[in-house]
């Protein structure tokens, strides 16, 4: 068992080596963030010039509008009256300097300050506004342009009249530093609120796994019950299914060791108890006639005990074999292969017992998907099994039979068969081995647990005509699999 030091440090290398989650969700969230916040950015410093330059722009066309109703050319040229409590008011509200000229598009009239730049080209009458720069500083020019409705000095038609007002920019400048600020503070207040309810929110979200771990170290050691998962997040149950899947396979196969343990101490202890006084009455006995009747018996004795601790030992392999939870490593097997192979070991045990082995294969090869070991350890047992209870002259016939998605293996044996209440209990722990076919139970027993390693069947059946018909059926691979088989062969 291990100490707690020890695994304490396991769990601080396992803690230390893997990825925090609210760090990994910071990295996704945070570059989301980072353009939010620019974005919004842009937009506030978008939003807040506009605004400001609707504001003062209608300060513009209000003094543009003002100049243009005090504009008079009765006189034959222009004639402008100047309202100066207007401008007065005007340069109050752009804190700094304002500028104005009136001139004809031809240039013949200019009232005002001629130095100012010249307006840009734009099509139609009315107001345009663009910022422009003026004795070295920035400045917002705002441009009324309409036709007159008589020529002057004498032209041939009505010119075309240009109102220029320009302001300096630093209360246009204030009043949109301090919208954006304003947004600016709005914007990360929000961030942060962000931030915190997302880091709340992922807190609350992972409190389940916390309490799962709690439940887990205070956990018996042998305790292999499923974890209750209805408390748990919709995200989170999958991972608690699956668990819960390995969990239950180690409690299959810690019974399965269970019951291994017992099957062998049940059928082991008997045949050491009498191996032990057969030994003692053979070192206690003079007589040499009766110490080789005693070793004769327990060579007998030792034979079984060696058969059954063989037996258990590929129940033991069977039962490592149905827990493996990658099926993709069982290879095809050639049954046809295995058959010749295991009839040309056992020929001569048949032929000591006067009994004719008969092969009926199909011309084609077929394949088992599987464990070439184990089908063979069954194939083994059967064929055994039918080779001792053959009488003399007897004949035992193997049979293959490919179906669509799995093969049917026969074996016909003219043996006096096996009563029927032995049949049923076929496979079941603590077989009764006193029947007419001694020796037959722990053995197929074995077979049966290998057919349903393999997702297959084994079925006896007693023969009208004498004998049994043992019937071992098992899936075929794809046949993508034999392919890649007969390739690699």
């Amino acid at each position: 068992m291990a100490r707690p030091e020890a695994v304490e440090k396991t769990r601080e290398k396992a803690t230390a080596g893997g990825r925090s989650l609210l760090f990994t969700v910071a990295m996704w969230v945070a570059p989301a963030l980072i353009a939010l916040v620019a974005g919004t950015a842009f937009v506030t410093g978008s939003t807040a010039t506009s605004l400001a330059d609707s504001a003062y722009d209608r300060s513009i066309a209000g003094a543009l509008r003002a100049i243009d109703l005090n504009i008079s050319t009765e006189s034959g040229g222009i004639g402008v009256e100047l309202p100066y409590p207007l401008f007065e008011a005007f340069e109050a509200t752009a804190s700094g300097a304002v500028y104005f000229r009136v001139a004809t598009e031809d240039g013949l009239v200019e009232i005002g300050d001629s130095f100012l730049p010249r307006p840009r080209d734009f099509s139609g009458d009315g107001f345009y506004f663009y910022n422009d720069e003026f004795l070295g500083a920035p400045i917002r020019m705002g441009i009324f342009k309409r036709r007159l409705t008589q020529p002057l000095y004498g032209a041939a038609k009505p010119q075309t009249i240009i109102l220029q007002v320009a302001e300096s920019m630093q209360s246009r400048n204030a009043f949109r530093f301090e919208l954006i600020k304003s947004a600016a503070a709005l914007n990360l207040v929000c961030v942060f609120a962000v931030v915190v309810l997302l880091l709340a929110g992922l807190s609350r979200a992972l409190s389940p796994l916390s309490a799962l771990r709690t439940g887990f170290e205070r956990r018996d050691p042998n305790d292999l019950s499923p974890v209750d998962a209805s408390a748990l997040p919709r995200e989170i149950r999958p991972l608690v299914d699956t668990f819960n899947r390995l969990l239950g396979r180690h409690t299959a196969q810690a019974e399965a060791q269970r019951h291994l343990l017992d099957d062998a101490s049940h059928q082991l202890r008997t045949p050491i108890a009498v191996l032990r006084t057969q030994i003692d009455y053979a070192l206690h006995t003079s007589a040499a006639e009766e110490r080789v009747s005693v070793l004769q018996a327990m060579r007998r004795i030792v034979e079984r005990a060696s058969r059954t601790t063989t037996h258990f030992l590929t129940m033991a392999r069977i039962r490592n074999f149905a827990s493996d939870i990658a099926p993709d490593t069982h290879m095809p097997i050639d049954i046809k292969a295995l058959l010749t192979e295991l009839a040309r070991m056992r020929l001569s045990d048949a032929r000591r017992q006067r009994v004719d082995l008969n092969l009926d294969l199909p011309e084609r090869t077929v394949y088992a998907n599987g464990s070439e070991t184990l089908i063979f350890e069954a194939l083994s047992n059967l064929l055994d099994n039918a080779i001792h209870h053959s009488p003399k002259q007897g004949n035992i016939t193997l049979q293959v039979e490919p179906l669509d998605n799995f093969l049917r293996i026969t074996l016909i044996d003219q043996g006096p068969g096996m009563s029927q209440e032995l049949i049923d209990k076929i496979g079941q722990r603590h077989l009764d081995q006193t029947s007419n076919r001694d020796g037959a139970g722990l053995g197929l027993a074995v077979v049966v647990e290998i057919a349903q390693a393999h997702e297959g069947t084994l079925t006896l059946q007693n023969r009208t005509s004498g004998g049994l018909k043992a019937t071992l059926t098992l899936p075929s691979p794809p046949a993508t699999s034999k392919s890649r088989a007969l390739t690699a062969s």
